[in-house]
C-alpha cells in the first residue's frame, strides 16, 4: 500500500511560500530590533474595534465583519497593537504579522482573507523617514533589489500611504 500523503523518498517536505515570506519579514524586523507579537485570529470587539480608537464608520470597522456566536468576531486586521501596548514599555519597536479576514465576497481584486504586517515604533525622534528606512530595508531584504518608497495621504481619515516601486538607479 502506498500513502500518498507522505513525500516521495529523497523529497523534503518544505513550509508553504506565505509562511517562508512571512518568517523573511520576522527576520528582517527582528535584525533591525524588533519584537515579533503573535496573536489570536479570533478577537474581541474592545481589542479589534475600541481600543484601537476605530469609528463605527471606518471601512474595517463598519461592523459587517465575520461574528461569532460567542460575540467574538474574526480579525480585521493584525489587531495585536493593543497588546502590544499593553505589554512592551517604551521605547520599543514591534510588528504584528498574520492573516485578517473581512465579510467580502471573492472577487477578481478582493478576497475575505488577506495577509496584513502591522508594525509600530515608539521612541523619541521618530519621524516618517524612519517608516520609510524600514519599508527600504524590509523590500530589499525580500526582493534582493533597491527600492525607492514615497509618503503621501491615504483615503482614510488622518492616515498615510507609503508607496514603493523598484529603483531603476
Amino acid at each position: 500500500m502506498i500513502d500518498l500523503t507522505l513525500p516521495a523518498p529523497g523529497v523534503r517536505p518544505d513550509r508553504c511560500s506565505v509562511t517562508r515570506l512571512q518568517a523573511e519579514i520576522e527576520d528582517t524586523f527582528v535584525s533591525m530590533g524588533f519584537t515579533v507579537l503573535d496573536g489570536p485570529e479570533v478577537e474581541s470587539e474592545y481589542n479589534n474595534f475600541d481600543a484601537l480608537n476605530i469609528p463605527a464608520d471606518h471601512p474595517p470597522g463598519m461592523r459587517r465583519n465575520i461574528w461569532l456566536t460567542d460575540g467574538n468576531l474574526l480579525r480585521t486586521h493584525t489587531s495585536r497593537a493593543v497588546r502590544g501596548m499593553e505589554k512592551l514599555r517604551p521605547p520599543f519597536r514591534m510588528i504584528a504579522p498574520g492573516r485578517a479576514f473581512r465579510n467580502e465576497s471573492v472577487e477578481p481584486r478582493t478576497t475575505n482573507t488577506f495577509y496584513q504586517l502591522e508594525g509600530m515604533v515608539v521612541d523619541r525622534e521618530v519621524s516618517v523617514a524612519n517608516l520609510i528606512y524600514f519599508m527600504k530595508a524590509m523590500l530589499a531584504a525580500i526582493f534582493h533589489r533597491e527600492w525607492r518608497c514615497a509618503c503621501g495621504p491615504d483615503s482614510f481619515r488622518s492616515s498615510s500611504r507609503v508607496s514603493s516601486w523598484i529603483s531603476n538607479a
